[in-house]
């Protein structure tokens, strides 16, 4: 799906760098990734921060064949990788929005939000 994304959003005039994150946000910082096996910080910065964004959209939101976990098991998750599939950095700068994100996740799952 990155290549398919990546072709759709290059075409757009002016969004070059949004296409290198759509490409690059499955690589992952320790360099298992795909679809170039890129490592650390020769993953764009954005990709890096949208790997984060979007493992907790999928990991919170429901699927045909499972329910989306909490918050707080996908933060768990999140934490547990880091350093392997997300760079610490993006993993520190999730956990300073935390509470941002929390509502965004209980706004989209139809959650009463924090106070």
């Amino acid at each position: 799906h990155v290549e398919l994304g990546y072709s759709i959003v290059s075409q757009l005039t002016g969004l070059e760098r949004a296409a290198a994150v759509v490409r690059s946000h499955e690589e992952r910082f320790d360099g298992t990734g795909y679809p170039h096996g890129l490592k650390g910080e020769k993953i764009p910065v954005g990709a890096r921060l949208f790997a984060v964004i979007d493992t907790l959209d999928a990991m919170t939101s429901d699927r045909s064949y499972r329910r989306g976990l909490d918050f707080e098991k996908a933060k768990e998750e999140i934490l547990r990788m880091s350093g392997s599939q997300f760079d610490p950095v993006a993993v520190d700068l999730f956990l300073a929005e935390e509470k941002v994100l929390r509502d965004m996740v209980a706004l989209k799952c139809g959650q009463p939000q924090s106070v």
